[in-house]
């Protein structure tokens, strides 16, 4: 494998192994149109590729789980996805080196986390990551749109989960680093606004950065018992700095357990938005900020 930058752009290059020839090889074999057999077998490989890529940076995948596994699925479509475990699937999208041009067709835009281009010698001995693209609008992206593999990279850390904040916790006074209190996330002035709001027993806060979208905003979390054994638990987005009001298309989402949103809220032309609901001990939930194509999550536990 080897690490470089060709044309201004950090790519990566490994081999195409034997294993994975043979591999890709058995899967174009059950196709009976020659073009579909090359477009299975060039997938296929395209996907060892990315996969093999993951594995060297720490990132768990997932082959089976990919519908570009699936003998079924790479009959029906033109598939080359790879399911990063826990996170979502990637398309690996396979290319000749003389390409300018990435072929994603329309069917596989809807459930993807990203696309990785992935450029063929002319030998097709060795198979080159050139770049990355979280969204696509066209089905022929110019090579030139897709961004470096560093910023792959960081996006996949950031879908990363992170370990859950324990909020019981809070009501003994224990808070984990970076959730500090209001009055030093808000200053005086909105501290002012944020408990004529709600008053709480514990309320803590944290500076969100959204930083492709070039935003801070502060999250404030506060809790109280209600009846036994609920809790009451309210949400809060507040600007930062001398900030008035919050960005127009900010989104504040609350998700269950298994990650759907069940409540939401836009921020407009607003000073903050607010979502309040209660939830009982050992019950998880997420808090998730967007802002047009950057999101930050906080997973909790009550």
């Amino acid at each position: 494998m080897m690490t470089s930058i060709h044309r201004n752009q950090l790519t990566f290059t490994t081999p195409l192994t034997r294993s994975w020839q043979d591999i890709a090889r058995k899967f174009s074999r059950q196709q009976s149109n020659p073009a579909k057999a090359e477009r299975v077998y060039l997938n296929t490989l395209a996907v060892l590729a990315v996969n093999f890529y993951c594995k060297c940076m720490g990132i768990t995948t997932d082959l089976e789980e990919s519908d570009s596994w699936d003998p079924v699925m790479q009959t029906l479509s033109d598939v080359a996805d790879l399911q990063l475990k826990n996170l979502g699937k990637i398309e690996c999208r396979p290319l000749s080196l003389a390409s300018e041009i990435v072929e994603i067709p329309a069917e596989v835009w809807g459930d993807r986390i990203g696309y990785v281009a992935v450029q063929f010698s002319e030998s097709a001995r060795e198979a080159t990551l050139y770049g990355f693209i979280k969204t696509v609008e066209m089905e022929e992206m110019p090579l030139s749109q897709f961004q470096t593999l560093e910023n792959f990279l960081d996006y996949i850390h950031q879908l990363q989960p992170k370990p859950a904040i324990q909020l019981t916790q809070w009501l003994h006074h224990i808070f984990e680093s970076g959730w500090d209190t209001v009055e030093e996330i808000l200053g005086p002035q909105k501290t002012e606004l944020a408990f004529n709001v709600r008053r709480a027993s514990v309320k803590r806060g944290k500076v969100i950065e959204l930083t492709r979208a070039g935003e801070t905003v502060a999250l404030v979390v506060g809790m109280k018992p209600a009846q036994p054994p609920e809790m009451d638990i309210w949400i809060e987005v507040y600007p930062t700095d001398e900030r008035v009001y919050l960005p127009p298309s900010l989104n504040l989402m609350i998700l269950d357990a298994e990650g759907v949103a069940v409540m939401q809220a836009q921020a407009r032309n607003t000073k903050n938005i607010q979502l309040n609901f209660s939830g009982e001990p050992g019950e998880q939930f997420s808090v998730r900020v967007t802002l047009d194509d950057v999101s930050v999550t906080e997973a909790f536990i009550i």
